[in-house]
């Protein structure tokens, strides 16, 4: 249920933001260009079912639950209360941007979309939508560079595609530059303000692209990078920066619960502590079954999935076996292989 989410959740965005309206234009009725051949829509409203789901901690330093990241919370459930359509005069509406991965969504304090948008044609960009319009109410361009030789069009997060909003309306979005930017989203939703600047520089060469960056429970600003699985901690009032290398690749975010930091590489499962002086370190890890075959729709040959924290003590991720599985984890089992 939950990849059904997470793929609707794509679908959605990518259809919504790959048209080509002026940014500035009303929401415009998508059109039929058959006329009346087929029927506006089918079927009746439906009725509201209330389902369970999972209640996730609220982290302090990140948007209210499940406003906040991709993956709703930093136990990355995908699942939240807000309801869905239930077809009650459904109408197709269309105000769309320049081509870009806008598979991000976080949500304003005010009810306005906010993402950041990685593209293979020009800088990643951070855009504030208004969600009934689709108006783009305010876009901020971040700093780009080349991409590494062999990135997948349309399937590159680096330079901001896992950021977070916090509770004062703040981006916190990594760049391809190795950077950390915190841009203030205006209550209008129609400024955007760079507050911050963290330069990791000092502990990434300039392939090793920042994947997804997330706030522990303590403040501490927890990064990844693809190339090489450099893991690092960032300590953001003092600026000290500590890292680790795992020689492994990092393509997923990452989750977060109070006790751990939960990071899964091309290869393996790892559970993360901190240690005296905020070094990363590992708690436990364990290797998955891997084809070694990077399937359609796959970045590249491992778990295509963020890691995702359940009650009762468990983590879960899906590993690359020919078929895969998904494979769970008991998160206080010290594991090594």
């Amino acid at each position: 249920m939950v990849g059904r989410v997470r793929t609707a959740r794509l679908a959605w965005a990518s259809a919504l933001l790959l048209l080509g309206l002026a940014p500035t234009a009303a929401a415009e009725p998508i059109l039929d260009p058959l006329g009346t051949a087929f029927p506006k829509f089918q079927g009746a409203e439906a009725t509201p079912v209330q389902l369970s789901f999972t209640r996730a901690p609220q982290n302090p330093f990140m948007a209210p639950n499940p406003r906040g990241n991709i993956h709703n919370d930093t136990w990355m459930t995908d699942a939240y209360r807000w309801a869905g359509p239930v077809g009650h005069s459904p109408r197709a509406i269309s105000n769309a941007m320049s081509p870009a991965l806008c598979a991000s969504l976080t949500f304003h304090s005010r009810g306005y979309i906010v993402s950041v948008c990685p593209s293979l044609i020009a800088a990643p960009q951070l855009r504030v939508i208004d969600p009934e319009t689709l108006e783009l109410l305010a876009s901020y361009n971040m700093p780009n560079a080349p991409d590494p030789p062999g990135t997948k069009a349309y399937q590159n997060f680096a330079g901001g595609g896992y950021f977070f909003l916090d509770g004062q309306d703040r981006v916190w979005s990594a760049t391809k530059t190795s950077h950390v930017f915190v841009i203030q989203v205006s209550p209008d939703g129609r400024t955007l303000t760079q507050v911050h600047d963290y330069d990791l520089t000092s502990v990434l060469t300039s392939d090793e692209r920042i994947t997804s960056a997330l706030p522990d429970f303590k403040g501490r600003l927890w990064f990844v990078s693809k190339k090489n699985g450099k893991v690092g901690i960032l300590n953001t009032r003092t600026g000290r920066i500590r890292a680790i290398t795992l020689g492994e690749d990092i393509q997923n975010s990452f989750a977060v619960d109070r006790g751990g930091v939960y990071i899964v590489s091309s290869k393996r499962m790892y559970r993360f502590g901190v240690r005296r002086g905020g070094r990363p370190i590992v708690r436990w890890k364990r290797t998955y079954r891997n084809s070694g075959i990077a399937k359609q729709g796959q970045a590249d040959a491992g778990s295509g999935t963020t890691p995702t924290l359940m009650r009762g003590g468990y983590v879960a991720i899906t590993d690359n076996a020919d078929p895969m599985n998904v494979v769970v984890y008991r998160k206080a089992r010290k594991l090594r292989r």
